[in-house]
């Protein structure tokens, strides 16, 4: 008897480690956290080898050798780096950056050495002379010095973009240009530019001006704001210095209000095609296809009459043209020579006829549809391409400012872009992480595994590069790698737990604490894509408790929310009631002390609908600052010297809520988190 009860033990302890194994075995990547928490330079995209020395070197002087190989645009960066590192150039010096072209490297790779004697670089083209000299920017920035390195790099896909909406809410063309130099400096090398929606055709039209009237425009959308063909030139010409491509998207034939209302005609009218035939020539007369051999034609959310015979007559135009086009994906048909754009789960065909399809991958990759801090480990943990049954060219992480907005900056401010933009260079340049778990699309690794020591690892890079260059923009992250939860639920309608007990009895069953990560948490999301209660229902309450230990007493600024709203739609729980945190009955409770709600200017507005798609009304009416968390003040906090109890209750009221919190401390210097006294 004994021996069997033996044996039964063995056998579940067996079962408990082979699944402990897989809970820690759902994550690969090639780099380990420890050569990236060891690396002296915290370099975003990391390179695909690298061997650091150890020590570091200061050159006075140096001598450009081979230097008539490089651009001037080039060159001159080269020279504004040496520049602000005080290092003076001379024909004398013996210390030397030399360059070398080497045709047996891929057009973006290059290789970059540090050592006593000077600078060593070679690549095959002017792109991989542009990406180390942006490799060295960063060494150079780290230190006094430069570090003693040799790295040999070549992204792992060559199509890493960045997409931004302008039909919407138009982006002025400086404004446009800060955004390419930073895609430039983290190696992406693809500006997809909108550039036509419902309110506004942005492209100027010579032969149809009542295109680019104002009266043609949504009024509230920056009405007769378009772009000249000097300007698209300008811009394009821009990205080209920086290696980068843009992809013009003219949309079609959906998104189309501006344009039916300009031309008296839809556009898959027999007229409305004539009318695009003359639009695109003269497009394509007035943008070289050197400047833009790839068009974007849209063709999503949209049903329409004979759907082949539209696409294969624009398509048909773009080919006869010498461009390559692209469109959305799921999306009107078309041939297998068109590139598709993947936005959510591809058009339902039978996956054989799928197989030769080239595809850059935007599932999931749209930073208004992010939560702040749940975007970073959205974005890094899905590999490119792994829901896709397409070949693919790379990734476009993609900006569509649905809402009105009141200044062009507010697109900024609103959404994550430059955390987002960093994250996505890492992935696309990389593709670092093989597999990971589909759950840390609505959450942040636990603690303990692989996963999150990688992610501790990547955040590090993170804040340091928000803490060296984005200083005076926003830049909406927080570290949360350590900030941990015990939640709790469902509860019906519970107001408070008053007692902190390791389980509850609720009706016939008992519930136990579940651990989460993150400074914010998600209940269950909009999209229904996870969170660690998936399957709970509107009527619950969940509560979250953990304890902040400060070293010494203290006032801390924290971003506190219960809804983050998506902004490209006006449809959510709304703005809560005088004296309340939440629309829902979210409150918060520090040392026992329940939080006070913010002061709203606006108490009590709620959009329209609170499901679906927003109205028409609602769309127009921008987002205020009170509205999200990370736009508002922070409320500040006051902890004591040693352990403070911090507990959230988190009720839902609608399936259609994100329905979460987020407890995010500004200052964290002096406090850690702990879900129990030690």
């Amino acid at each position: 008897m004994k021996f069997i009860k033996n044996k039964i033990l063995l056998i579940l302890l067996l079962i408990l480690c082979t699944f402990k194994s897989t809970a820690q075995d759902d994550f690969t990547a090639s780099l380990s956290p420890e050569e990236l928490k060891e690396a002296p330079v915290k370099l975003i995209p990391y390179p695909k080898q690298v061997e650091w020395g150890k020590e570091t070197i200061d050159f006075d002087k140096l001598q450009l050798s081979n230097h008539k190989i490089l651009s001037p645009e080039i060159k001159n960066s080269l020279k504004e780096l040496l520049v602000k590192k005080g290092i003076e150039l001379k024909n004398t010096a013996k210390q030397k950056v030399y360059f070398k072209k080497d045709q047996s490297l891929s057009r973006e790779a290059y290789r970059l050495k540090i050592t006593n004697e000077g600078i060593n670089i070679e690549a095959a083209s002017e792109a991989g002379f542009f990406y180390a000299i942006q490799t060295l920017k960063q060494i150079a920035d780290a230190n006094q010095g430069f570090y003693i390195v040799n790295i040999i790099d070549e992204p792992a896909f060559k199509l890493r973009g960045y997409m931004i909406d302008v039909g919407r809410n138009f982006q002025p063309l400086n404004a446009l240009k800060k955004q390419l130099d930073i895609l430039a400096q983290y190696k992406l090398n693809t500006f997809h530019w909108h550039l036509t929606d419902y309110p506004a055709w942005r492209i100027e039209s010579k032969k149809y001006p009542e295109l680019n009237a104002a009266e043609n425009h949504r009024p509230t959308r920056d009405p007769g704001k378009y772009y000249t063909y000097n300007e698209i030139r300008e811009l394009i010409n821009y990205a080209n210095r920086l290696q980068i491509q843009v992809i013009p998207e003219i949309d079609m034939p959906g998104h189309s209000d501006s344009f039916t209302k300009a031309t008296g005609h839809r556009m898959e009218s027999e007229k409305g095609m004539e009318i695009l035939e003359v639009v695109l020539n003269e497009f394509f007369k007035e943008i070289p296809r050197e400047m833009a051999p790839i068009v974007h034609l849209g063709s999503d959310e949209i049903d329409i009459p004979q759907p082949e015979v539209f696409m294969e007559r624009m398509l048909g135009l773009v080919k006869a043209n010498n461009r390559k086009a692209i469109i959305w994906d799921p999306g009107l048909p078309a041939n297998n020579k068109v590139i598709r754009q993947s936005w959510k789960p591809e058009n339902k065909v039978d996956k054989s006829s799928q197989s030769g399809l080239t595809g850059i991958d935007s599932q999931n990759s749209y930073i208004n549809n992010s939560e702040p801090m749940l975007q970073i480990p959205r974005l890094l943990f899905k590999p490119i391409g792994r829901d896709s049954n397409h070949k693919m060219l790379g990734g476009i992480v993609a900006l569509w400012p649905d809402v009105n907005i009141d200044e062009h900056f507010d697109a900024v401010r609103q959404n994550p872009l430059y955390s987002s933009i960093l994250t996505y260079a890492w992935v696309t340049w990389t593709a670092d992480i093989k597999k990971a778990s589909s759950k840390y699309i609505t959450r942040v690794p636990e603690k303990n595994t692989k996963a999150h020591t990688y992610f501790s690892a990547f955040e590090d890079y993170l804040l340091y590069h928000k803490e060296t260059y984005f200083n005076e923009v926003p830049f909406q992250y927080l570290r949360q790698a350590n900030t941990e939860w015990k939640l709790i639920g469902p509860f019906k309608d519970k107001e408070n737990l008053h007692e902190i007990k390791k389980s509850y009895s609720v009706g016939d069953s008992v519930i136990y604490w579940k651990n989460a990560t993150g400074n914010s948490v998600f209940i269950k999301d909009r999209f229904k894509q996870g969170g660690y209660y998936p399957n709970a229902k509107p009527g619950e309450t969940y509560f979250a408790h953990t304890y902040i230990y400060a070293e010494e007493p203290k006032e801390i600024p924290v971003w506190i929310g219960f809804e983050t709203p998506f902004r490209s739609n006006r449809a959510y729980t709304g703005i809560p009631k005088k004296g309340k945190w939440d629309v829902s009955g979210g409150s918060l409770w520090v040392n026992n002390m329940e939080v006070p709600a913010p002061n709203w200017e606006n108490s009590g507005w709620k959009p329209e609908r609170t499901s679906g798609w927003g109205s028409k009304k609602d769309q127009e009416v921008s987002w205020k600052d009170e509205e999200l968390y990370w736009t508002r003040e922070p409320t500040k906090i006051s902890l004591k010297k040693s352990y403070n109890e911090i507990l959230i209750r988190v009720p839902g009221s609608s399936n259609y809520q994100n329905w979460m919190f987020t407890f995010a401390p500004l200052e964290q210097e002096g406090i850690r988190f702990l879900t129990s006294k030690e």
